[in-house]
C-alpha cells in the first residue's frame, strides 16, 4: 500500500486547532460556524452535524488546512534524505487521493519542494566548505605541533652557543610559516629556553 501523508503521520489533524476546523468546515458547507451542532476529528476524516441537518464525514484533504501543513512539512525537512522520503510520499498521496488536489495546489507543493532542494543545496555546499576548512585547520595545527616539537629536539642537540646561534636564522625562517599561530614568538621561547639551559649547564 502506498504510503500517504496520513498514514506516515507527516500531516496529524490532532495537531490543528479545532476552532480553525471548525471555521474551514463551516465554509465548505456554505453555513455559519454556529450552526454546526457537533463536530469530531477521527483518524482519517471528520464527523460533523449541521444544526437541523444530518450528519457527514468530510475529509481532511477538503480543508485549505491540509494544504497548508503539507506546504509546511515541505518547508521543514532538514536534510536532503528527508525532502525525498517526503518526495516518495507525496507521490503516493498523489496516486491514492489524486481527486481531492486541483493544479494549483500540485504546483505550489512541487515548487514548495524544488525552493527547498535549492536551499538544503546551499545548506549541504556551505557545510562541506566548513569542513573543508577545519579539517585544512586540523592539518595546519598537526604541522605546527611537529615542527615545534622536531625543532625542539633539534635544539636539544644543541651543545654549545656557537651551534645555537648558527640555528637562529633557519628557525627564524622557518617560524614566519606559522603566523598564524604566532610562531616566530613560539620559536623564540624555544631558542631562548635552550640558551638558558645551556647558561645554566656551564654556570
Amino acid at each position: 500500500m502506498a504510503q500517504n501523508l496520513l498514514s506516515t503521520g507527516i500531516i496529524d489533524p490532532n495537531q490543528w486547532h479545532l476552532a480553525r476546523v471548525w471555521l474551514e468546515v463551516a465554509a465548505l458547507l456554505r453555513i455559519a460556524p454556529r450552526q454546526i451542532d457537533h463536530l469530531d476529528c477521527w483518524e482519517s476524516q471528520i464527523w460533523v452535524k449541521p444544526l437541523g441537518g444530518r450528519s457527514q464525514f468530510m475529509s481532511y484533504r477538503r480543508l485549505p488546512l491540509w494544504i497548508e501543513s503539507g506546504t509546511a512539512a515541505i518547508e521543514a525537512c532538514g536534510d536532503r534524505q528527508a525532502l525525498e522520503h517526503l518526495g516518495e510520499v507525496l507521490q503516493g498521496e498523489m496516486a491514492t487521493h489524486g481527486a481531492y488536489y486541483d493544479a494549483a495546489t500540485v504546483e505550489r507543493w512541487r515548487a514548495t519542494w524544488k525552493n527547498r532542494a535549492e536551499q538544503l543545496k546551499i545548506v549541504a555546499l556551505r557545510q562541506a566548505r566548513q569542513e573543508e576548512r577545519l579539517k585544512l585547520m586540523g592539518d595546519r595545527q598537526r604541522a605546527y605541533k611537529n615542527w615545534q616539537e622536531g625543532w625542539r629536539q633539534v635544539l636539544d642537540y644543541c651543545g654549545s652557543f656557537e651551534s645555537l646561534e648558527r640555528l637562529a636564522p633557519e628557525l627564524d625562517l622557518q617560524s614566519q610559516t606559522f603566523d598564524e599561530f604566532h610562531g616566530s614568538q613560539a620559536a623564540s621561547q624555544l631558542w631562548h629556553q635552550r640558551w638558558q639551559e645551556l647558561s645554566q649547564a656551564s654556570a
